[in-house]
């Protein structure tokens, strides 16, 4: 049988496999999340106040073994979670290209009638790469003594 009359003999051939690779054409695309090789890295320095609300007599360190969350995309809640080490570094290994929110609670540095008792320090980004190492420098987090 000739090509020609394959596709005149059956016509419903051809469209099954346009309509096979179309889907899987689509279907591969990627979205944010865990499966490559990006990475996202930051540290997480503690600035612990006497009194929450006065920055005077501040001191500043390392923020050891503090969660540090991510979410993928436009997700709602937290995708993964880290901690950080000992001297408040941490990494997001083996991310795609994407949307990604970091984020890590911090006490809240407003008035007492404010009634936070945490608040979240965010950063945003968008991974473009496939081997893209982001850096988000340091976070800055708050704590009463």
């Amino acid at each position: 049988m000739k090509r020609n009359q394959i596709f005149k003999s059956r016509p419903n051939f051809f469209w099954t496999a346009t309509l096979a690779w179309t889907i899987l054409a689509l279907g591969c695309t990627r979205t944010a999340g865990e499966g490559g090789h990006a990475v996202i890295q930051g540290k997480i320095e503690v600035e612990q106040r006497p009194v929450i609300t006065n920055p005077n007599g501040a001191a500043r360190s390392p923020a050891a073994d503090e969660d540090v969350f991510i979410i993928y995309g436009d997700r709602v809640g937290p995708d993964d979670r880290v901690q950080t080490n000992f001297d408040g570094e941490f990494v997001f290994y083996g991310l795609r290209t994407g949307d990604y929110t970091i984020y890590v609670f911090s006490e809240d540095t407003l008035p007492a009638f404010n009634n936070a008792p945490k608040v979240a320090i965010i950063r945003e980004l968008t991974i473009t790469s496939r081997d893209e190492e982001h850096d988000l420098g340091t976070l800055r987090i708050f704590e009463d003594i």
